[in-house]
């Protein structure tokens, strides 16, 4: 008979077989499916504005990609002039709406979308890849193919990874359809111009651009739990997160140390504010119709170098001298950065310049990150009298231009459904 150790017993836990599996190591998915991704749909307005994607109630729903094109531009002269930004289709975004069943309708702005869709990543070069599949740098001889980008929606109900993948969003509870409405800018706004020459009809308007939602399916629609319990009784709660439409905040054009007061929290607990910071100068003078001259992006992010979170008098982030950026790696399981390239016009040519991008996690909540960290509450900090006090906030450089704080609040959430309509609580 084994000897039992002084720290098996008084360490409580259950024993695990770890050399045969047996019904505590293994599973088996209860009820067989399938998935596809044939769900399609064009978008309505090619030339910017809103396009919106409807899903009828009737499967699971995961992961919302929107893919879109530009035609190539001629060879020789036009295309010199020219560039795209890394990342260009995030940066045509300007705000995606969402509505599950009867919900109420939630608004997130395109740097939104692309801050959730990182924080899911799981390493540095899977966040890289995921804003150069957005649509890569392009000058010169590049822009004289077609250029092609693919970004996903990350809502409340998806993880956009495959570690952690959230279960689908159960649509078959639903009575009504899902509503998504992605707003792009104008095309044109994203090109950098250096000719100053009004841009051809190939960079104001996309040549294709379309929706595609990957389902989940029933193999036996029988399955669905609305045909096994009554929700008109009963209700089924659907873990997820929930981000709230971003605020933005112009900060004075100086490397003093400022004070800022964050308002308009709803009731509910906060887990973090995710922070970052673009310099305005990176999108002066960008035009539907010119481009901008001066170089052009929307993914040039900068973390606040010194910053201190505040509430009821109490600190709960303080990050000095850039160190917020090591608690953020050592709380997760990456760097809050991403590579991009930024377009630097000079000498009559367009020359690509590779630069780190970063925000800052501000956390109330506990760390936690594990594969199913989805689904499991970890408790943020409820704000009661809706005022956070952001302190002695430094910004990176003076710029030519000024800066802008882009500020989201990250709280617990849970969909609920039943009656054949769902809403959150939180």
């Amino acid at each position: 008979m084994a000897s039992v150790s002084v720290q098996e017993m008084v360490r409580p836990s259950e024993a695990m077989d770890l050399y045969y599996y047996d019904s505590e190591t293994s599973k088996k998915q209860a009820f067989p499916t399938t998935q596809n991704t044939k769900y399609v749909q064009q978008f309505a307005n090619l030339t910017g504005g809103s396009s919106v994607f409807t899903i009828p109630p009737q499967n699971g729903i995961q992961d919302i990609v929107v893919n879109a094109s530009f035609a190539a531009l001629t060879a020789g002269a036009e295309a010199s002039d020219y560039s795209l930004p890394a990342g260009w289709l995030w940066s045509l975004v300007r705000q995606v709406s969402f509505r599950y069943g009867g919900s109420s309708q939630y608004f997130i702005s395109g740097q939104q979308l692309l801050q959730n869709a990182l924080r899911c990543q799981t390493s540095r070069s899977s966040c890289d890849d995921l804003l150069n599949l957005g649509g890569n740098f392009a000058t010169g001889v590049a822009l004289e193919s077609p250029q092609n980008a693919s970004i996903v929606l990350r809502l409340p109900h998806n993880v956009c990874s495959g570690v952690g993948k959230s279960h689908p969003l159960p649509t078959d509870c639903l009575t009504q359809q899902v509503q998504v409405t992605v707003e792009l800018f104008q095309p044109g706004q994203v090109w950098t111009n250096i000719s100053g020459a009004a841009l051809p009809a190939s960079c104001l308007a996309l040549s294709q651009a379309q929706f595609q939602v990957q389902q989940v399916m029933f193999n036996n629609q029988g399955d669905a739990l609305a045909r096994r319990v009554d929700l008109a009784t009963k209700a089924y709660a659907f873990p997820c997160e929930f981000v709230q439409q971003e605020s933005l905040l112009n900060l004075a054009n100086s490397t003093a140390p400022q004070n800022l007061v964050l308002t308009g929290f709803r009731s509910g607990e906060v887990k973090s504010i995710e922070v970052w910071l673009t310099d305005n100068a990176d999108t002066a003078g960008s035009s539907a119709s010119g481009g901008s001259a001066t170089g052009y992006t929307s993914t040039a992010w900068y973390p606040p170098t010194s910053v201190e979170m505040v509430y009821a008098g109490d600190i709960y982030a303080r990050y000095d001298n850039g160190v917020g950026q090591l608690f953020n790696l050592i709380n997760g399981n990456k760097s809050p950065a991403f590579d991009t390239i930024v377009a630097v016009p000079a000498a009559g040519q367009i020359t690509p310049e590779p630069k780190l991008a970063q925000w800052l996690s501000l956390p109330f909540a506990q760390t936690l990150v594990d594969e199913d960290a989805h689904y499991i509450l970890v408790h943020g900090k409820p704000i009661t009298n809706g005022i956070i006090n952001l302190n002695n906030v430094v910004v990176p450089y003076v710029s030519t231009a000024g800066w802008t704080m882009h500020i989201s609040y990250v709280y617990n959430s849970t969909l609920l459904f039943s009656q054949g309509t769902c809403d959150y609580v939180f």
